[in-house]
């Protein structure tokens, strides 16, 4: 079953970074986008790792409008359960359905590449677990009924490799490898109702910060730049799962983002196919199909 044109879509995170991207790459033309994120306001900027970075939802609703789509911006703090629940209140009430929704929203600590063992880090890293797994949880909690009515949807989780391997400290590496778990697991739940729930690996994507902290990294992570892919690469390759007829045989899954993409022929904005990195960082595991309840 395709996922119907004009599509209600959700992006999480969608200030800046991923979710930003995202939302730029998978909306087209009629599309109904709504992007949530704790900076509203255009001239917002946000401090991380030293670096003042632009942050605002009324930039990247300007930007969707621009491609013919209705974007929605809606100011949300996923740490605040009823918020997250009247998001999806209000989305049930205009619209009526939500065809695609996309975590993207993340905690970044300052801490987070710094290549300290976990005890010198700050205890705060934790808070990595709260947004981007637990938030994940909630969300999908509140907007299940919604998908399950219309008898489709696509949920995609936006992980990574650090769910296989050491990757900036065991804090990022829980929620990592619990979010690709989490997903396996929804997805086992909503499959009687034409559901789909994957967590997809994003790789390096080229953001506005990622290149700036690389300054300060070595010449490993500047390999992994040469293979990395833009901000909207993701929501180009969700794009195409959401169009295609037997997405559901991904439910449960966890992908590497760009070997989905190739295996649907997308190319990044300037025509170039991003590198998995499967081969350094190693790939998804697949669990197990044993039920207990």
């Amino acid at each position: 079953m395709v996922l119907k044109k004009n599509r209600v879509i959700l992006v999480t995170g969608a200030s800046r970074g991923v979710g930003k991207g995202v939302a730029l790459g998978i909306a087209e033309k009629g599309d109904t986008v709504i992007i949530t994120g704790r900076s509203l306001n255009k001239g917002t900027s946000v401090s991380q790792f030293g670096l003042e970075l632009e942050s605002s939802l009324e930039v990247t609703a300007e930007e969707l409008t621009k491609k013919g789509v209705q974007a929605v911006p809606y100011q949300l703090d996923q740490n605040h359960d009823e918020e997250v629940k009247q998001l999806i209140e209000m989305i049930g009430s205009k619209y009526g359905r939500l065809d695609v929704l996309v975590h993207a929203s993340c905690q970044i600590h300052d801490d987070l590449v710094k290549p300290l063992p976990f005890w010198e880090k700050s205890k705060d890293m934790w808070s990595l677990v709260d947004v981007g797994l637990r938030s994940n949880y909630v969300l999908s909690y509140f907007a299940a009924p919604l998908m399950i009515a219309q008898n489709k949807g696509l949920i995609i989780h936006i992980s990574s490799h650090g769910a296989r391997c050491y990757m900036h400290g065991p804090a990022y590496g829980a929620q990592k490898a619990g979010m690709d778990k989490m997903s396996f697991d929804m997805g086992s739940d909503l499959e009687p109702f034409n559901v789909a729930s994957i967590s997809i690996w994003s790789g390096i994507v080229l953001d506005e910060k990622t290149e700036l902290v690389s300054a300060n990294q070595d010449d490993t992570y500047m390999e992994f730049l040469k293979g990395g892919a833009s901000q909207q690469y993701a929501g180009l390759v969700i794009d195409s799962l959401s169009k295609d007829p037997d997405y559901m045989r991904y439910s449960g899954k966890v992908l590497i983002m760009q070997e989905l993409g190739e295996s649907y022929g997308v190319k990044d904005i300037e025509g170039k196919n991003p590198k998995s990195d499967r081969v350094t960082l190693g790939g998804p595991i697949d669990f197990e199909s044993a039920k207990v309840y």
